[in-house]
């Protein structure tokens, strides 16, 4: 077991050393404000009024069933155009309508990245700030758009707003099959759901992530952002993670995405779903640090032309053979390919940690993992193959 540890470690450290910090990067996390984050969730839980097409109102609550879904809606389309996004929207029923803000990006303006929130809340109650569950992702998400608009990205940027999330994901849900109708690909998918409560003071958030596409691997981006940008929150990774809010739609249709959280097992928000989740129930100092690591994983790989995180592609066809499946102490690799692309592969166990990585040439046509000499234990592990362009993730068992 200190084996592994040590194994884990350096790995980690490799990665540490191999990736530096980007220095618009850090620009970017700079200009995230406090009061312009708690600005918003005051607007949306209708602690503070809002202006909309000019006539002051207030959101007091933001139900699929009530006006107030409606306003905030339009408030969030209003604060979008005055900072200059190109603005689509996708109604999926007679009263549930998604909101999304596009910033193209100037190299490849059809793979895109996004970051997401639900804006509807609950309860039914005539006042409902839901300022936790989901006034923070939303005002996450208002505050990007914020901070986003001054900087330029090789790949296009979409910040979406779901509707109906509470009675079921219906938005995303409807959206996701819609992805790549317009020749787009979507590189990965970050969503924020309740990023407010820290009870316990520990500064503890959640990464949901599934070992599906390459969320893992954008799982593993985050950690490394975490570290590179000096966050200074402590990461409970969640795999499987959890399948309740709107990044569950992209794992169930192959799509790369984590979720952002605050703690749920260990420091669930006792205000939830009550009038009484008020941005008063938020530890700001860890609403600031759940945005910001958000904002830095967004940025990191939307400027990143380098190590791109791309969408599952089966590697070199038919032709990939990996056995046995199960296996008892190795692992062989079989591929036939002339090009002379040098390949990485990384192999994780079901928490997403990286145990093992190596690079080869794909002209090699052949790889061997031991499995005992890396002390792999009896269970499921996942290995991630990389390309110059794509990436395909196996599900391995240890016997």
């Amino acid at each position: 077991m200190k084996k592994i540890k040590l194994i884990v470690f350096a790995i980690l450290m490799l990665n540490i050393i191999c990736n530096a910090q980007n220095v618009q990067v850090q620009n970017l996390l700079n200009d995230v404000r406090l009061d312009s984050l708690t600005n918003f969730v005051r607007q949306l839980s209708g602690e503070k009024p809002v202006i909309i097409n000019g006539v002051t109102d207030t959101i007091k609550s933001r139900h699929y069933q009530t006006i107030g879904n409606e306003k905030a809606f339009q408030f969030m389309k209003q604060e979008f155009i005055r900072y200059g996004y190109q603005i689509d929207s996708f109604a999926f029923n007679t009263d549930g309508k998604n909101l999304f803000a596009i910033k193209t990006g100037y190299k490849y303006p059809n793979r895109r990245f996004m970051l997401g929130a639900h804006y509807d809340n609950q309860p039914t109650t005539i006042i409902a700030p839901g300022a936790d569950d989901n006034a923070s992702g939303s005002s996450t998400v208002l505050e990007a758009g914020r901070i986003f608009s001054n900087y330029n990205f090789p790949y296009t940027i979409v910040f979406a707003l779901w509707d109906e999330e509470e009675p079921g994901l219906l938005g995303s849900i409807a959206y996701v099959p819609t992805i790549g109708s317009n020749n787009d690909t979507l590189m990965g998918y970050i969503n924020v759901d309740m990023l407010g409560w820290d009870g316990n003071n520990d500064s503890v958030a959640d990464i949901n992530v599934r070992p599906v596409a390459n969320s893992i691997t954008l799982s593993n981006r985050a950690q490394l952002c975490n570290t590179l940008y000096n966050i200074q929150l402590g990461l409970h990774i969640v795999n499987p993670g959890n399948g309740a809010t709107d990044h569950a739609p992209f794992w169930n249709n192959n799509f790369s995405a984590i979720g952002i959280d605050e703690e749920y097992d260990n420091d669930f928000n006792p205000y939830w779903h009550t009038p009484a989740d008020s941005l008063g129930q938020f530890n700001l100092s860890f609403y600031q640090k759940c945005s910001k690591l958000a904002y830095a994983t967004l940025a990191d790989l939307a400027m990143d032309t380098v190590n791109t995180v791309g969408v599952s592609e089966i590697l070199w066809g038919n032709n990939f053979k990996l056995y046995p499946n199960p296996s008892p102490n190795k692992i062989y690799m079989k591929w036939e390919s002339s090009n002379q692309a040098e390949y990485t592969l990384k192999l994780y166990d079901i928490f997403g940690t990286q145990l093992y990585v190596a690079s080869f040439l794909s002209s090699s046509n052949g790889l061997i993992i031991d499995t005992d000499h890396i002390n792999l234990q009896k269970g499921i592990y996942f290995i991630s193959i990389f390309t110059p362009h794509s990436a395909q993730t196996y599900k391995i068992i240890k016997e």
